[in-house]
């Protein structure tokens, strides 16, 4: 049996065999430092030459600049060892936050998405084929765990493929160490005697993938030890299952009308097998959005569904619904995209009011006599600013993510109102929400809670004017 030190790069040697990768051909590796993407460095440096290895860090600046200045140092000396020269990317302030806000996504999402369009740009810039990325057995579970208790569709679990194109740009992205774990890589870089970074957000709970691999993984595996296996059968036969269902549905596309929109008439939708309708749907989605990094949420789809599936050809309907306007209309089924239009958008560079409406103002006072209102300690929030709420926002606080619209339906607030309450945010994502001068509550996000006899604090405030009191 081989030891650790030969297991890693025999199976990214086998992977790269496997998928046929031609070694001669320079290759990036996005390089965050962690133990996973310094195991997958030490071993594609192993296995290849140095002048076809291109390591690249992603700066989010969503973190300290203290501890990125830490990291990229002990990244820039492992690369160094290694005879590699370091590649920075830098996103920039805010660039984060003000995708997630364009987007109406997460602040995690968005990221993503950044991160691999700076990643497949610079690998073009490069001369890079290939851009191999160090998710592993550890993440697949996450995914599958994620995407099963989310409800997805059957396809979906196919979870987190092998290789496959670029989001962006032609560059052929691999995951060489998605057959090993998280333990293992760590194990392979302790016994090559290399130190590896640490990000801080790794322990921050209120992010979905660390509680998963904080508080589910954990159980799942002391009860089924064989579950790094048992997924990746499940997602072989997840994946052979989407191939065929992406075979069935491409004939039945032949009767969809794609143009800047989408169309299909109502009666050859409901003639069409059920078990490929969500996939004609989700086809039909990916082309009016046209951004393939973006996985839509199966809910969104299946809500166009069941509305299809329930109507006749007399029907008429209208749903905004991830990002685009679906509706129904003389028996045609339609959907093309829609704009993100703000009730207000502003940034926070001082104390004073700003107009969030034509009945109140958000203000950052130094001080108040109101106990309730919420008091961040002043310089923690990166670029902040206040906006009006978007479908799908989400607010992190202590134990579990919650959407806002569920808060507000909680707080009894009407529909017609709930676009006129105040959604703070900052380039690490949202920070607040203040629904108490509707009659709901004010919720901070768990990463910003604030003792109260720490250093001097900004206090956040919503002030209706009709009543000329501070709520």
């Amino acid at each position: 049996m081989p030891t650790i030190e030969e297991l890693i790069p025999l199976e990214v040697s086998r992977f790269l065999d496997e998928h046929l990768i031609d070694r001669s051909q320079r290759m990036a590796v996005a390089f965050s430092g962690g133990s996973d993407s310094l195991a997958l460095l030490l071993a594609l440096s192993s296995l290849l030459e140095p002048s076809s290895l291109v390591p690249i860090y992603v700066d989010h600046a969503l973190r300290p600049s203290e501890e990125l200045a830490v990291e990229l140092e002990l990244n820039s000396r492992n690369c160094s060892l290694l005879g590699l020269d370091l590649t920075v990317l830098h996103l920039g302030h805010g660039s984060v936050g003000e995708t997630a806000r364009l987007r109406g996504t997460g602040i995690e999402e968005a990221a993503r998405t950044l991160r691999y369009a700076r990643l497949e740009e610079s690998c073009r810039q490069l001369g890079c084929t290939y851009l191999a990325t160090a998710h592993n057995a550890d993440d697949q579970v996450e995914t599958i765990l994620k995407r099963v208790f989310q409800g997805s569709s059957i396809a979906s679990l196919e979870g987190i493929i092998p290789m496959q194109g670029g989001f962006f740009t032609e560059t052929t992205i691999l995951r060489p160490v998605l057959q090993l774990t998280h333990g293992q890589l760590q194990q392979y870089v302790q016994k090559r005697g290399y130190q590896w970074s640490e990000d801080s957000t790794n322990g921050m709970e209120c992010l979905e993938r660390n509680a998963i691999r904080k508080n589910l993984t954990p159980a799942i595996l002391s009860l089924y030890p064989q579950a790094y296996k048992a997924v990746t059968r499940l997602t072989e036969r997840a994946r052979d299952v989407s191939h065929l269902l992406d075979g069935l549905a491409r004939a039945a596309l032949q009767q969809v009308a794609f143009s800047d929109d989408a169309a299909l008439c109502l009666e050859a939708f409901l003639a069409m097998d059920p078990a490929i309708r969500d996939t004609v749907l989700m086809h039909m989605f990916n082309h009016v959005l046209e951004d393939p990094s973006v996985r839509l949420p199966y809910a969104r789809v299946q809500q166009v569904r069941l509305a299809l599936e329930a109507s006749t050809s007399d029907s008429r309907w209208r749903l905004s619904s991830g990002g685009t306007i679906a509706s129904l209309d003389r028996g045609w089924f339609s959907l093309q995209a829609e704009k993100v239009f703000y009730s207000f958008c502003s940034p926070l560079t001082g104390l004073g009011p700003v107009d969030i409406g034509p009945d109140a103002s958000f203000s950052v006072l130094e001080k108040s006599d109101d106990p309730l209102l919420i008091c961040i300690e002043e310089g923690m929030l990166d670029h902040p600013l206040v906006r009006s709420p978007l479908e799908g926002d989400q607010i992190a606080l202590q134990g579990k993510t919650v959407l806002l619209s569920k808060l507000f339906s909680e707080w009894k607030i009407p529909l017609g109102l709930q676009s006129q309450i105040p959604v703070l945010e900052d380039a690490s994502g949202i920070v607040a929400v203040f629904g108490r001068f509707l009659g709901g509550r004010d919720r901070l996000c768990a990463r910003y809670k604030t003792p109260l006899a720490r250093r001097r604090t900004n206090i956040y405030s919503v002030n209706k004017r009709n009543e000329c009191r501070e709520t």
